[in-house]
């Protein structure tokens, strides 16, 4: 059965100009938990304190992922994890020539040794053991799985294979990780496969039909350079071609927009699964046919993971997208309007680059000769009232009712005392009407927001 390890809180958070405060890093790991992930990538607790705090509260808050820490192959960094009080620590060293030469100064040989006397270092701990060759996909096979098996008689009982540069292609994956898995002790195998070329979930899939167990992602496919596997892509994956079906997926999408929030780090629109776009529809083609059946242009229904679909409307645009929009505000127009509306549309379409709601209505004013009372044609507010606590509310109700700005008043529960709905010909008009406000007797505070559509009432 496929694992999937979330790394978004160690490689999520070395994407360039990212920096998590430590509550957050809890709360990512609370939804990570809740989308249910076999395993959560906590970080390195020697990269700082603040990292060693986080750390250390996911690993108390009692969840049911197991919690990683990741160390290079020292021993402070090591006992830091067993500090921690973490499951399963991360013992990270390279196996190319070329991390071995340029970076670490080593030999292979010394390279196995150093390796395997600090995995048993960990296991001497009481820690469980995950070896991560760095650089896996660019180290000589036979090295490689000379590394890898003395780290699994060392204690290791997890293998992680880093494709770091995200140089291999989907097939080779596949060969290279069938191969593995014959030469190797027993172990569970962990892909950890970087996008350079956009190839990264496209090999983890191969990694797993390969024999691999496990794939790292992050949410919203943060990372170093281009990033690892996305969460929600992975599971979507997962879930529609695979059949693995054990994954929250009605988390992901409130997880992906906390990720922007938190990180900074926002999404291109196009983006699969949790981009804006990703179940938008423009053409006349597409939005006929989904309209009709949403299977015709649509893999999986976007409620799956607490989405909807939208319809674009521009001068791609064919009838049965306009009089769906047109019905969703209540407004019916025969075989002829319909056309004209459409023709209108396109018109107006190549004249603009965007097309909006309040456009088409008004197209659909003109063909028709209608009034639509959708947008509000002046400016209308609706207005919350606090009231001092020695005044009675209905004293300062009677004195908004006679202001010809305001046509409806409501006393509510709550923060505020008071809902006006305000009718104002313009913003210069709405602020004279609020100083006015705030300077009657009785009121302590309010809070405006300038209203951008109704909607009918129910039989409306």
């Amino acid at each position: 059965m496929v694992e999937i390890l979330d790394s978004t809180l160690r490689e999520g958070e070395q994407t360039p100009y990212v920096n998590f405060m430590v509550d957050e890093k809890v709360e990512i790991a609370r939804m990570l938990d809740r989308v249910g992930v076999e395993m959560i990538e906590a970080g390195d607790p020697s990269v700082s304190p603040n990292v060693f705090r986080a750390v250390k509260r996911i690993a108390s808050l009692g969840l049911s992922a197991e919690i990683v820490a990741h160390s290079l192959a020292t021993r402070s960094g090591i006992a830091k994890a067993a500090e921690c009080g973490v499951a399963r620590v991360v013992v990270f060293y390279p196996t190319s020539k070329i991390h071995l030469d340029a970076k670490m100064h080593k030999g292979e040989d010394e390279a196995v040794e150093w390796v395997c006397e600090h995995i048993r270092y960990a296991r001497e701990l009481g820690l469980k053991v995950r070896y991560t060759p760095e650089d896996a996909s660019r180290t000589g096979f036979e090295f490689l799985v000379r590394a890898c098996s003395a780290a699994i008689q060392a204690g290791a009982d997890r293998i992680s294979f880093a494709d770091t540069l995200g140089a291999l292609r989907p097939h080779e994956t596949y060969e290279r990780i069938r191969a593995l898995r014959e030469a190797l002790p027993p172990c569970r195998i962990d892909l950890h496969c970087h996008n350079d070329y956009g190839l990264a979930l496209a090999n983890a899939l191969e990694g797993i039909r390969a024999g691999a167990d496990c794939i790292h992602t992050t949410v919203n496919g943060m990372g170093e350079r281009a990033g690892i596997p996305d969460l929600a892509e992975t599971i979507l994956a997962l879930h529609n071609l695979l059949g693995e079906e054990k994954y929250e997926l009605t988390h992901l999408t409130e997880l992906s927009s906390y990720l922007e929030r938190v990180s900074g780090f926002f999404l291109a629109p196009n983006k699969p699964i949790t981009g804006v776009n990703a179940f938008t529809h423009k053409s006349g083609v597409h939005t006929n046919g989904v309209l009709k059946d949403p299977r015709t242009y649509e893999n999986f229904d976007p409620a799956l993971i607490g989405r909807e679909r939208r319809i674009v409307i521009d001068k791609y645009t064919g009838k049965r997208a306009v009089a769906s929009r047109l019905a969703e505000y209540g407004v019916e127009v025969d075989a002829g309007e319909l056309e004209r509306i459409v023709e209108e549309i396109k018109r107006v379409g190549d004249e603009r680059k965007l097309l909006h709601d309040a456009d088409i209505v008004e197209v659909a004013e003109r063909v028709t000769g209608r009034s639509i009372d959708i947008f509000p044609k002046e400016l209308n507010a609706i207005v919350m009232i606090a009231v001092e606590s020695h005044v009675y509310t209905g004293a300062v109700v009677r004195r908004l009712k006679n202001l010809k700005q305001v046509s409806n008043v409501y006393e509510i529960t709550g923060d505020y005392d008071i809902s006006a709905y305000v009718k104002v010909p313009n913003t210069w008009d709405l602020n004279n009407f609020i100083e006015e406000l705030r300077a009657m007797p009785g009121v302590k505070l309010t809070d405006t927001r300038v209203v951008l559509k109704k909607h009918a009432e129910n039989g409306g």
